[in-house]
């Protein structure tokens, strides 16, 4: 196998973003178009929501004090981010899968510049604005060193190109999924991601997991909170999804008022007293007339849902039956004060780790 050449501090490398605009055009014909699949759910294109202005649109979000997931995982990075950091070898190579926010990683490179201790950083985005504006950011902390600590660079593409490039890459590595990003789907398309990623773990390889464990009924409010309070963001949000996948179609399929959004909060709970297992938290939108898309041939009917921008929450028994199941081991959960927010630090199972049931604590799960 080639071995990957690391990008210099401060570099972007293209491992695939300059060609995703054209495999984006592909996916709206295929999800849209009129061969498409009635009998499947309509999902908006995420890769729409997350251009250069998407992305700041979505940084505003997460940035507003209600949206609790991002504050409480840069408390955990805070708080725990040196007890990582001694764990970790000399040299590694850490790999952001969805680097759009940089506050959360900052407070954890600052620990590598605090104990002097080398390390590489490649924060993986879709877009290019994005990446190259955090990555100029990051490597600006390390201005004043003869020799960058941490050296950063960013890789532009999907997780997939990620997935191939970082398989070259030799030494031990830390996969940082961070903000609810690798578990957040449905149980089997969840499993399908971990067991993607734990396919090329290697023994002294490691993932740092964030998930959200606030679960429906008894959050219910806090998750509407957080999701709700500044609707105007979320118009802005979604309306510039609606301009990119016209932009990926080359024709105006969608229009702001041909639509209207909902919001259900869904859980396998059934009251106050039955903890539940899973929360998704939809926002979907509903056509309010037959929409004709373009020239391509293709129909939406009134009434067709389509959903955009699903959040999964998982409760934490289930979380370490994902990874137990996918073949790995969960070495340590830290959870955010006062929140149900979780980091979880993953790596391969050896010879000293207990043999355990990948069932246990979550019933009827396969």
């Amino acid at each position: 196998m080639a071995v990957f050449s690391l990008p210099s501090h401060g570099e972007v490398l293209d491992i695939g973003g300059s060609t995703m605009r054209d495999a984006c055009a592909q996916m709206m014909y295929q999800t849209f178009g009129p061969t498409r699949d009635h009998n499947k759910r309509l999902f908006g294109l995420d890769e729409s929501l997350y251009d250069g202005t998407g992305s700041l649109y979505w940084a505003d979000i997460m940035s507003k004090a209600e949206f609790y997931q991002t504050n409480d995982e840069v408390v955990l990075l805070k708080q725990n981010g040196l007890s990582i950091i001694q764990r970790l070898p000399e040299g590694v190579t850490m790999i952001d899968l969805g680097a759009g926010d940089t506050r959360k990683v900052r407070h954890f490179l600052a620990g590598f510049e605090k104990v002097s201790k080398s390390a590489t950083y490649l924060g993986l985005d879709i877009s290019k604005e994005s990446l190259d504006h955090n990555i100029e950011y990051l490597a600006s902390m390390a201005r004043g060193h003869a020799e960058p600590i941490v050296t950063v660079a960013g890789l532009w593409g999907t997780f997939d190109d990620c997935l191939d490039r970082v398989k070259q890459i030799h030494g031990p590595r830390l996969f940082l999924s961070l903000g609810s990003v690798l578990c957040n789907d449905e149980w089997l398309e969840a499993m399908k991601k971990i067991k993607q990623w734990a396919s090329i773990l290697r023994p002294d390889d490691m993932l740092l997991v964030g998930m959200d464990a606030h679960l429906a009924p008894v959050h219910r409010q806090k998750i509407k909170v957080a999701y709700h309070t500044h609707p105007r963001l979320w118009d802005a949000f979604f309306s510039h999804g609606f301009r990119m996948m016209n932009e990926y179609a080359g024709e105006e399929w969608f229009r702001d008022e041909d639509w209207e959004r909902h919001v259900d909060i869904e859980c396998d709970g059934v009251d106050q007293s039955t903890p539940s297992t899973s929360t998704r938290h939809r926002f979907y939108f509903c056509a309010k007339r037959d929409i004709v898309l373009g020239t391509s041939g293709g129909i939406i009917h009134e009434g067709e849902e389509m959903d955009w921008f699903d959040s999964h929450k998982w409760r934490q028994s289930a979380v370490e039956t994902m990874f137990s199941k996918a073949g790995l081991v969960v070495t340590q959960v830290w959870q955010a004060p006062n929140s149900e927010f979780r980091q979880y630090l993953v790596r391969q199972p050896n010879e000293a780790d207990p043999r355990s049931d990948a069932d246990s604590g979550v019933s009827g799960i396969n």
